[in-house]
């Protein structure tokens, strides 16, 4: 009896064995085919789609336009709808009494200039300025407010993120003849709301926006979005 129990209990043993390498087995078969069936598919490649239709790219036409140019204007609540704060004697020579001042950078006017100092403060070394809100403005109050200054006339501004920087040159990516072109510029002034150009482009040209990683010098392009004269500033340029 021992040895028939032995011998089922083997055979119980062998057929779980026998069943797991069957199913090993199968697993492999499996995976070498669709391993074989990846193998015989076609291998896309970026690189090659590029150099057959152009490698795509979002341009923007840049257009010359008259750029209106703020200068922030930190003041302090003294009484009713008055503030006072200070200003550097070059922009002092900018500001006119009545002036309007604005609160935000849609341009909406908040109040206006009502004085302008002609000595410095002996404290700040600057030159008082005294704005009238259009609503009460709580003494002690602070407040920042934008002010024209100066307008540059028919100017190429670009976002700055778009800049290619290589030492103190800078560049910019155009589109000629559905071709990719590095042109250097000179830039004007510049702050976070953008880079005034000075030379280099043109108003009117087709400029990359994005899409301008792995680009090389006269590489075909793709145009999948165009817009134009962007502004990157409904206001304009801040100081």
């Amino acid at each position: 009896m021992m040895n028939v129990k032995l011998i089922k209990n083997y055979n119980r043993k062998t057929k779980v064995y026998a069943g797991i390498i069957l199913v090993c087995l199968a697993c492999v078969f499996i995976r070498i085919g669709l391993v074989q069936r990846d193998r015989g598919r076609v291998i896309v490649s970026f690189v090659a789609e590029w150099a057959r239709f152009g490698k795509p790219v979002t341009v923007e036409k840049i257009t010359a336009e008259d750029i209106p140019v703020y200068t922030k204007l930190t003041v302090r609540g003294v009484a009713g709808k008055r503030a006072s704060g200070f200003v550097t004697g070059d922009i002092k020579d900018k500001l006119v009494a009545g002036q309007e001042v604005y609160s935000n950078d849609k341009g909406e006017p908040c109040g206006r200039i009502v004085s302008i100092g002609s000595e410095l403060d002996t404290d700040t070394g600057m030159f008082p300025v005294e704005i009238e809100f259009n609503a009460a403005f709580r003494s002690g109050e602070l407040s920042v407010v934008f002010v024209l200054t100066h307008i540059l006339p028919s100017t190429l501004v670009i976002p700055n993120e778009i800049l290619d920087v290589a030492g103190d040159a800078y560049y910019l990516w155009k589109i000629e003849n559905d071709k990719a072109k590095r042109i250097q510029v000179k830039i004007g002034p510049r702050n976070g709301y953008g880079t005034a150009l000075n030379e280099g482009i043109n108003s009117g040209d087709l400029i990359i926006f994005n899409g301008r990683s792995m680009l090389s010098e006269n590489d075909k392009v793709r145009i999948v979005s165009e817009a134009i004269s962007r502004r990157t500033d409904t206001k304009g340029r801040t100081q």
